[in-house]
């Protein structure tokens, strides 16, 4: 047990209830097999998404002090989560890699002297448990201005197709220079696709009726966190409303003006996704359901 995970069992009692608030003891019987699963697999996925990415993003582990204090604390709180998740019956067969994942983080942070790193990383914890605890304070503020009394909103069959549950660690592998590391990713993403595939055998003939365009196009340019710029695309095989080999613009959020909420759709430069979308009076499309990824990013 780390200096972080001793400190974090000390101070993160508070994070117990957080867990109850958002436990998903069951979930929307309504969906096919398939979206049950990827559901699953996406909240067994959640406690390393933050990390995973931080691991992309780089400075890697074992550079600094200050940044390995950061790197410790984010992994206690991370496999504080998985722990919980696989005692909760609801890892869906990640834990055991999550743990590695973490496990293999870990051996890359470096040593550093023993007072000065100790209080540098218990306050790092602190830091992580007071954002948790806004976030979700946030979350439910959030929710009594829309008068939402349930926490507990299903994703549909057209949200998952439109959020590859593998999106940010397909965005993250690229900078991963542990090739250990990279290749525990990769194999969670193997487990991933089988779920998602099937969705996309799914019939969606309804999803497509109800669009002005429906294409296959190649996503050319994303910029991580600029939510508000459409993403450009370029149709490789035109279906209704576009021509082959035309620039598109794909919107990520409805309104860019409007309060932040999610985007639309998780998009990665290089990949290939079949369109459904309404045309707006600016030329730009907003995917809609049946909306879904051909092909990740070679």
């Amino acid at each position: 047990m780390t200096i972080a995970d001793e400190y974090l069992a000390q101070v993160g009692a508070v994070l117990d209830r957080l867990d109850e608030e958002k436990a998903i003891s069951d979930v929307d019987e309504g969906l096919p097999e398939c979206a049950r699963e990827t559901l699953a697999l996406f909240t067994g996925l959640q406690p390393i998404i933050g990390i995973t990415l931080k691991l992309g993003a780089g400075p890697a582990p074992g550079e600094a002090a200050n940044e390995d204090a950061s790197w410790a604390a984010a992994v206690a709180l991370a496999r504080r989560d998985v722990l919980a998740q696989q005692a909760a019956g609801i890892d869906h067969g990640l834990a055991a890699d999550n743990l590695r994942l973490l496990g293999r983080i870990d051996a890359l942070i470096g040593e550093w002297p023993s007072d000065s790193w100790d209080d540098a990383v218990r306050s790092r914890v602190r830091e992580l448990v007071d954002a948790r605890q806004r976030g979700a304070l946030r979350g439910r503020e959030l929710r009594a201005s829309r008068q939402e009394t349930d926490s507990k909103t299903w994703p549909t069959v057209g949200w998952l197709l439109r959020h590859p549950e593998d999106h940010w660690l397909h965005q993250a592998v690229p900078g991963v220079s542990d090739p250990d590391c990279k290749a525990l990713i990769k194999g969670q993403i193997a487990k991933l696709r089988p779920s998602y595939d099937e969705m996309c055998r799914l019939d969606l003939a309804a999803e497509e009726a109800a669009a002005d365009v429906i294409c296959e196009m190649k996503i050319v340019d994303v910029s991580p966190g600029r939510w508000k710029a459409p993403v450009s695309a370029v149709v490789t095989a035109p279906v209704r409303g576009v021509e082959r080999d035309q620039g598109i613009a794909v919107r990520l959020v409805e309104d860019p003006d409007a309060l932040f909420n999610g985007t639309l759709v998780g998009l990665l430069a290089g990949e290939r996704w079949r369109l459904c979308a309404s045309k707006l009076e600016d030329g730009t499309m907003l995917p809609l359901d049946g909306t879904r990824r051909w092909a990740v990013a070679v």
